[in-house]
């Protein structure tokens, strides 16, 4: 999403978060709930990517025997309709899957207490009621600071996380959503939208002119294709997808050359399956620990979960605590295959220990990662954050595929002096980036970045500007079970009395 488009729906987002009533968020958990006593917002409200969440407490019971029951929290989670393509699908699918899990496997997640996808209720929104989730964000957790069994306890916890979902398993690409009647889960015609598709939907990109409501996928190279077509049309249609003419030259270069690395990477065993139920957005952000033993107590967010190819089930790209732009240089990736050999280590054995009497067990995960390479770990990670892909294409694909890096600039070359099609769109990106830049700037819009930059020194910024990020969602979500990126306003400990409830 451009930097434009992301500062009207900021201010969108704001605008919508001043008008919510906080009495009426204590009378709507309160319609919910209504054999407890009084019932405030007891902390800030805190805002997440795509969501606004308010703290509920509940006096005791009223009916209590000794008089006076336990306090109870609730979280009133609230989509921000301005930054969302699709609010009720989304809902709808995060609704459903947090059903499934509840009713399906044993991986930790908040209760729900109640939803609606409509805006017919007394805040005129659709909203998620859930149990308040007390813990700290693993982000707080430096995996490299952390003894070899703390490390090990984490990561048995993950693969127990993993091998479950693993276990999940359907017959197409697509995500769980909610019966006619919104009261069950069901897995149907739902498309399986992501992060990049909704960003590229609200910024304008219209993405989903090639994914209809109702397209699944029943075979892998189908959906990488429509994943080469997100890409395309990030290059092609984002304002700001581009830093200057000789970054536009390699983005193109990078997605026309990665095709037929990603048609080789696709095995045909298994193009039809199976596809695994993955969590949307599974970063140390949105998994709880406790304070003492570094439990894991709650999974959060589940909004954005569908089902994925096997070769997109990979071990998870944060395990020493860097975000994709860090693991995939050189430096760092050596560090991150450790670290990951050392998961599968752990799910290998949580796998032997604990699930062999599943019936999935056949096929072992850990054995099947073992057998993978570098590469093909990020080409799953790329697919996964198409945004990223240029950025993984160059530090992970260019050389091993196609020669020495020495070479690199002269491929480049000698693609667009037989593509003039490409080059001149190269050409027109450059001039349409120009366009946005100065739009920006008479706008007095902060950039992304700084353009005059070297490229390692934009890896680098890129890395801090996610460990900054992780720094704010631990300060946000520490003991509130939510997602958050650092924005607050202090409600205080708005109190109302039942008495007076309309």
């Amino acid at each position: 999403m451009d930097r434009i488009t992301q500062h009207r729906l900021d201010e969108a987002a704001r605008e919508l978060i001043a008008s919510i009533d906080p009495l009426k968020i204590c009378e709507l958990a309160w319609s919910f709930n209504p054999d407890k006593r009084r019932r405030r917002i007891f902390s800030e409200w805190k805002k997440g990517g795509v969501n606004v969440c308010f703290p509920v407490i509940f006096d005791g019971e009223i009916d209590s025997k000794d008089g006076e029951g336990e306090d109870e929290k609730w979280m009133v989670r609230i989509p921000l309709l301005p930054k969302l393509a699709y609010p009720e699908e989304k809902l709808r699918g995060e609704i459903a899957t947090m059903m499934y899990i509840a009713e399906k496997i044993t991986i930790p997640i908040p209760r729900l207490h109640g939803y609606s996808v409509k805006r017919d209720n007394i805040l005129g929104l659709p909203f998620i009621l859930v149990e308040y989730v007390e813990g700290k964000p693993l982000s707080s957790t430096r995996f490299e600071r952390l003894d070899e069994s703390k490390t090990k306890h984490i990561h048995f916890q993950l693969a127990d996380i993993y091998i479950q979902l693993f276990h999940q398993q359907f017959d197409e690409i697509g995500a769980l959503t909610l019966d006619e009647n919104n009261e069950h889960w069901v897995f149907m015609k739902n498309r399986p939208l992501t992060v990049d598709i909704n960003d590229q939907e609200v910024g304008g990109l219209d993405i989903c002119h090639y994914l209809s409501s109702c397209q699944t996928f029943s075979s892998v190279i189908d959906y990488v294709y429509f994943i080469i077509k997100l890409i395309f049309n990030d290059f092609y249609q984002g304002r700001d997808s581009i830093l200057d003419e000789e970054d536009a030259r390699n983005y193109l270069y990078s997605i026309h050359m990665s095709q037929s690395i990603l048609m080789e990477w696709v095995k045909p065993e298994y193009n039809h399956g199976p596809f695994i139920l993955m969590h949307g957005d599974l970063r140390p952000p949105n998994i709880l620990i406790d304070d003492d033993d570094f439990n894991v107590v709650s999974v959060l967010d589940w909004e954005w979960s569908h089902t994925v190819p096997v070769r997109f089930f990979v071990p998870p790209f944060w395990l020493t605590n860097r975000g994709v732009y860090g693991v995939c240089t050189d430096v760092h990736r050596p560090m991150y295959m450790v670290a990951s050999q050392q998961f599968i280590d752990a799910t290998y054995e949580r796998e032997h220990n604990f699930y062999q009497q599943h019936p999935r067990s056949s096929f072992s995960i850990a054995e099947y990662w073992s057998k993978q390479e570098s590469q093909d770990l990020f080409i799953a990670h790329g697919l996964m954050r198409p945004h990223h892909f240029g950025t993984i294409y160059w530090n992970c694909l260019e050389v091993p595929y196609y020669g020495e890096e020495s070479k690199s600039m002269e491929r480049v070359e000698a693609f667009f002096k037989i593509r003039q099609p490409q080059s001149d769109a190269v050409k027109q990106k450059a001039l349409e980036f120009a366009r946005f830049e100065k739009e920006r700037r008479d706008l007095g819009i902060e950039p992304r970045l700084n353009l005059d930059m070297t490229r390692s020194d934009l890896l680098k910024k890129l890395e801090e500007m996610q460990e900054k990020r992780n720094v704010e969602e631990e300060k946000n979500e520490k003991c509130i079970g939510i997602n958050g990126r650092g924005e607050f306003r202090t409600q205080g400990e708005l109190e109302v009395d039942p008495r007076k409830s309309h």
